[in-house]
């Protein structure tokens, strides 16, 4: 079995016009939500093999506390461009044969609207919202990361933040 966590990016500053989109950077409320949901997964014994990130800022910054809290050793973090450039299922499906390997669960993070477009493609049904900070957890019964087919893998868990802050 392959296990694809995705991982949307946590929240970030506003559009402003002296920094790129690029650039933008991690505020208090997404630094706090990436802590509260990578300890969700944590507490659930869910740890990547490999982790993969945007290099765009509010990526790696989510990638990083992710990593911390889940004690991922953050010189692993690969990053990759077309994370932040876009990309077709097909072509992810191509990165993750390329940097997946032997590795049985793979951390994906990124940004929307890919996030949302892979978790629908590539599991049976997938129709949710996915706010900053979402992880979509999708298993495959498959024994190389080549064998995914889209819409084959099975919704493991959904976990955002205000999952966790509803509950009173």
């Amino acid at each position: 079995m392959k296990r694809l966590i995705l991982v949307r990016h946590a929240k970030t500053e506003v559009i402003r016009y002296d920094i790129s989109d690029y650039q933008r950077s991690l505020v208090n409320r997404g630094i706090n939500d990436s802590k509260l949901i990578a300890n969700k997964l944590f507490l659930k014994n869910i740890i990547p093999d490999l982790m993969i990130s945007s290099p765009a800022n509010r990526a790696i910054q989510t990638a990083l506390l992710f990593a911390d809290v889940l004690q991922y050793p953050i010189d692993k973090i690969e990053q990759n461009d077309d994370l932040y450039d876009g990309f077709t299922t097909h072509e992810f499906l191509g990165l993750l044969d390329k940097l997946g390997k032997e590795n049985e669960t793979v951390m994906v993070v990124g940004h929307n609207p890919s996030i949302e477009y892979l978790a629908f493609n590539l599991t049976e049904e997938f129709y949710h919202n996915v706010p900053t900070c979402t992880v979509i957890g999708i298993d495959f019964q498959i024994d190389k990361w080549s064998d995914i087919e889209a819409r084959t893998g099975k919704l493991a868990f959904y976990e955002y933040p205000k999952k966790y802050k509803e509950v009173k």
